[in-house]
């Protein structure tokens, strides 16, 4: 049940992030110094500026989609996220079993 729950968030976040079935997440909008990746720092202060989640509940939503586990999340990181919760893509990275868990 747990794992169901925390696959939600996600799957609620990355509703609220696609705005449009269509389109991916703006990625700027997280990406602030433009270097090309999302930070931690980054992901936390945009969603817990927007009041979106609290910082706990933004570190577990950022893990999740870090799939190599660097600490950033790239354009291509992102996309997978979506397309997997989408359920648009084969890879099955991100999932309610990821050790954790825009708008």
């Amino acid at each position: 049940m747990a794992r169901r729950a925390g696959f939600l968030m996600a799957a609620a976040m990355m509703t609220a992030l696609a705005g449009h079935a269509d389109q991916l997440p703006d990625f700027s909008q997280f990406d602030l110094d433009d270097d090309g990746l999302i930070s931690e720092d980054e992901y936390v202060s945009h969603q817990t500026g927007t009041r979106r989640a609290n910082e706990s509940e933004a570190l577990a939503k950022f893990t999740r989609f870090d799939l190599d586990q660097n600490h950033t999340v790239s354009e291509d990181e992102l996309r997978r996220a979506v397309d997997a919760w989408r359920g648009t893509d084969d890879d099955t990275s991100v999932s309610a079993t990821d050790p954790a868990d825009s708008q």
